[in-house]
C-alpha cells in the first residue's frame, strides 16, 4: 500500500518579482479608444534588429462585432500613437510616430484613415523639401495645437555635418484635406504655446 503525503514546498528566498511586459517579439503596445466599442490596438514587433520590424493596427468594433487588421513595415521604434480627425470627415486617422535609428532620431510617421465600413487607407506624410533637408539633423518634436499637427526641429548650417550647434529652429504646420497633406512653414513670431495631445 502506498499513502499520499502532502509536503509543503520550501519557499525560495529573494525571488525577484516578474515585471509585467510584452512577450517577445513584441516591443510596443497602445490601445486607442476612438468611440465606445471602437478601439485600435497598435503593436510593433521584430526579431534580430532593434530598429527594423513591423507594426499592426488591430481594429476592434465590438458594437458591430467586426474585427480587422492593417500591417506595415516599421523603421525605427514607435514613440507615440494617437487618434485625430484632421480633415473633419468623421473618419478617424491613427498616427504612429517613430524615431529612426540614426543618432539624431529622425522622424518617421505612419498614418491611416479608417472608414466606417472598416476599410483603411494609408496617408503619406510629406517629405521635407531638399533645401530643408540640408539643414535638418533630426531631433523632431511633434505636437497638436488647436486641432492642427505641428513639427518642430532645430536647423543647422548645411556644412555642419557633426550637428554641433543649431543655428535656428523650423516649425511646420500640417493640414489634411482629401487625404492629402499640405505644409506651411510657421515663422517664429507666429508660433504660440504648445497644447498637449
Amino acid at each position: 500500500m502506498v499513502s499520499c503525503v502532502s509536503e509543503e514546498l520550501p519557499k525560495q528566498a529573494n525571488t525577484p518579482a516578474v515585471k509585467p511586459g510584452l512577450p517577445q517579439p513584441f516591443r510596443f503596445h497602445k490601445a486607442v479608444e476612438v468611440t465606445p466599442g471602437l478601439t485600435f490596438d497598435i503593436l510593433s514587433w521584430g526579431r534580430g534588429s532593434e530598429h527594423i520590424g513591423a507594426y499592426i493596427i488591430l481594429r476592434s468594433d465590438s458594437t458591430a462585432a467586426e474585427y480587422r487588421s492593417t500591417t506595415g513595415e516599421l523603421e525605427g521604434e514607435i514613440t507615440d500613437v494617437w487618434n485625430m480627425d484632421m480633415d473633419a470627415d468623421g473618419n478617424p486617422e491613427i498616427f504612429i510616430q517613430a524615431k529612426g535609428q540614426d543618432e539624431d532620431t529622425y522622424l518617421n510617421m505612419y498614418i491611416y484613415e479608417f472608414r466606417e465600413n472598416g476599410s483603411s487607407q494609408q496617408i503619406r506624410f510629406p517629405d521635407l523639401t531638399s533645401s530643408t533637408k540640408k539643414t535638418y539633423r533630426g531631433k523632431d518634436s511633434v505636437f497638436i495645437k488647436e486641432g492642427d499637427l505641428y513639427r518642430e526641429f532645430p536647423t543647422y548650417d548645411s556644412a555642419d555635418t557633426a550637428a554641433v550647434k543649431p543655428t535656428g529652429k523650423k516649425t511646420l504646420k500640417y493640414l489634411l484635406r482629401g487625404n492629402s497633406f499640405s505644409v506651411q512653414e510657421i515663422k517664429e513670431e507666429d508660433s504660440g504655446k504648445k497644447d498637449n495631445r
